[in-house]
């Protein structure tokens, strides 16, 4: 078959590479849709230890059932599904206590854990996946969208970290795919006010589609000025950082109000300079959220009933054998595109 395999920093190669076999309990997925997520990018540009030399990339997928390894029912070839790409072992104290997102011990298909080592993802032809991860699509959900409930279940469980939307006034620092999708999630939920914030008007013009009330390009407006005239100083009820850089997320102490709460999404940097004294005057509650747990199945639940609209971030779809070159034009910071899909040549 033929993949994009990860050979080192900045260098991604579309070769032949032998075609994987189910093993017990596996199936076999002929790859319809799989898209680029910000951790991809990063671990092409050789930021991340997640990302080793030889690993086929590739989390966020949808596709059809190929071929059943041995010992698996209710599932058949040529059936339309996604996947669960965390793979959490459910026998340690983090599984069993509902927190398989940080199991030590958890495989993520197209990545490299510390523990478990490296599990070829879906930029290829075909991918293997665990039967038990496996969740049947509803035809009237395209493949494309499919391949975006696993970042929606991660702006979802993001979201569902707050109990109390309802009337808030919410600023979101990021209008990248999971930005983007946590305000869908924040108007799902009744927000009464979405302030988007980021440096790139194109986002911010997709933010208005997904939720926005208010955007603010940093660049070139004040956002704590502008959250101290649009709230009579008294700041933001909820910050959701879904960049995760020194200024945002001091920016996020500085606006939210006394008493508010900042969820942490993004990891831009692994260590920053923060004004924890400012922070702990203000009494805000900080909540940090990473990956999920059951949101796959919710998000995917949820795309398919209308409430979430996550083709719309799609700005480019592509042949997996340009993969290469649109992963280059992301490191470079040349690439126009908000999310992209790659197919199967």
């Amino acid at each position: 078959m033929k993949a994009l395999v990860f050979e080192g920093p900045r260098n991604m190669q579309y070769k032949e590479v032998p075609t994987p076999e189910p093993g017990i309990g596996e199936v076999r997925i002929k790859v319809k849709a799989v898209s680029i997520c910000g951790s991809d990018s990063g671990g092409y540009k050789g930021g991340s230890a997640m990302r080793t030399p030889g690993l086929i990339m590739g989390h966020e997928f949808s596709g059809v059932i190929d071929k059943l390894g041995p010992d698996v029912d209710g599932l058949v070839p040529g059936q339309r599904v996604g996947a669960v790409t965390n793979l959490f072992c459910e026998n340690c104290r983090d599984c069993r206590e509902g927190r398989q997102n940080v199991c030590v011990n958890r495989a993520i298909i197209g990545t490299t854990m510390p523990k478990y080592g490296p599990y070829p993802g879906a930029m290829a032809d075909y991918v293997i996946a665990p039967a038990k991860k496996i969740i049947p699509l509803p035809d009237h959900v395209s493949f494309n969208e499919a391949a975006l409930a696993e970042p929606l279940s991660i702006s979802l469980r993001a979201t569902k970290h707050v109990k109390d939307i309802v009337g808030r006034t919410v600023l979101v620092y990021g209008a990248g795919p999971i930005g983007l999708l946590a305000m869908q999630c924040l108007r799902a939920r009744d927000a009464s006010r979405i302030i988007a914030v980021d440096v790139v008007d194109a986002r911010l013009d997709m933010a208005r589609e997904c939720g926005a009330t208010d955007i603010v390009n940093s660049k070139t407006q004040d956002v704590v000025k502008f959250v101290e005239e649009m709230t009579n100083a008294e700041g933001v009820d909820i910050v959701f950082d879904a960049v995760g850089a020194p200024e945002t997320i001091n920016n996020g102490v500085e606006i939210v109000r006394c008493g508010g709460t900042v969820v942490w999404i993004g990891l831009a940097v692994p260590v920053f300079e923060f004004d924890y004294k400012h922070a702990v005057c203000k009494e805000i509650t900080f909540q940090c959220t990473y990956m999920y747990t059951a949101e796959m199945e919710e998000g995917i639940e949820l795309i398919a009933s209308g409430k979430m609209d996550v083709g719309k971030i799609i700005t480019g779809t592509y042949p997996m054998s340009e993969g290469a070159k649109h992963f280059e034009l992301i490191a470079k910071g040349e690439s126009s595109d908000i999310k992209i899909i790659l197919v199967n040549d």
